[in-house]
């Protein structure tokens, strides 16, 4: 699941344009965001954090590069085939 701080529609849209085979939800409001701590302190903006979470919950890997965007798909897959997650 990928998670934006835009409207749900634009998330939406964005998902279909790419075909992504998971959801993207929106979160104008930032609940999810603050929740996960990835706004930048001074910008209020959300910062490019993977997250691989556990079925029960608990956070395995946590990924950031603002810049490496294939690595996070990288580390993500690492990480699940590492553990059962």
């Amino acid at each position: 699941m990928g998670i934006s701080g835009d409207t749900q529609e634009t998330s939406e849209r964005f998902r279909q344009s790419l075909d992504l085979p998971y959801p993207l939800v929106g979160d104008p409001k930032g609940e999810i965001l603050r929740a996960y701590d990835v706004r930048w302190p001074i910008l209020g903006t959300a910062q490019r954090v993977t997250y691989v979470v556990s079925s029960k919950r608990q956070i395995r890997v946590a990924f950031h590069s603002q810049f490496r965007f294939d690595a996070h798909v990288a580390k993500a897959c690492e990480a699940v085939e590492a553990a059962e997650v």
